[in-house]
């Protein structure tokens, strides 16, 4: 499974909405929309995500235009390590619909994993465009930020997640990253305390992170993880 999956699991991260409501306009018979469902759960529960790719083929060749259906294969194809393939349907689920920042997320996440960088921060860019008070969302902004080497832009991204929801345990933990990729350690130090004092963080995953755990000797973290 993908390591940005993965990533989301370890912190007990809800995985992502896929944009249902985006697409209401898709009327899927009830076998399709139980095909649907069942992908949909088979992906986000990270059991099978061959069951989720061969149920919701079944969907898109009834139903190509199908938003979310595209969106979902998409992810479910990067999790494969697919990403070349996930590329046209992240790409066709954000000309379906423009203006829907999820889509735009998949496809900047799908060209970076392919190697095309200009497209993955032209995507980006118009992600964060239609992505507003969506705390899970602006996390996944900031982790393709970083990735793609815009620190100062997964710094915001990151600062806008925790804002919009200050229990997100995920937030506190990669704006640490965030900061110690900008070479900022008291930063990253203060930001992990404050998790901690609200007892939002695990110290225990401090120490098995090998970008925090240079952290466990700093002063503002004394107390928590001697």
């Amino acid at each position: 499974m993908m390591r940005l999956h993965r990533w989301l699991l370890t912190f007990g991260m809800v995985l992502w909405p896929l944009g249902e409501a985006a697409v209401a306009q898709v009327v899927r018979p009830p076998e399709l929309q139980q095909q649907y469902y069942r992908a949909e759960a088979a992906w986000r529960s990270g059991s099978s995500v061959l069951e989720a790719k061969a149920r919701v083929d079944r969907v898109l060749r009834e139903i190509p235009d199908d938003v979310a259906a595209r969106k979902l294969r998409a992810q479910v194809l990067l999790a494969m390590q697919r990403p070349a393939e996930a590329l046209p349907d992240a790409r066709r689920a954000a000309e379906l619909d423009p203006n829907d920042g999820e889509a735009l997320l998949i496809l900047s996440e799908a060209a970076r994993l392919s190697g095309d960088t200009t497209l993955a921060r032209q995507a980006l860019d118009q992600a964060a465009d239609h992505i507003l008070e969506d705390a899970a969302l602006h996390l996944r902004l900031s982790w393709n930020a970083m990735e793609l080497g815009l620190l100062d832009r997964a710094e915001s991204f990151a600062r806008i997640a925790l804002a919009l929801d200050g229990e997100a345990a995920a937030a506190y933990y990669h704006l640490a990253r965030v900061f110690m990729r900008q070479h900022r350690p008291d930063e990253a130090a203060t930001i992990l305390r404050q998790g901690l004092d609200r007892s939002l963080l695990d110290p225990a995953a401090l120490w098995d992170d090998p970008v925090l755990k240079p952290l466990m000797q700093h002063p503002a973290l004394r107390g928590y993880v001697d």
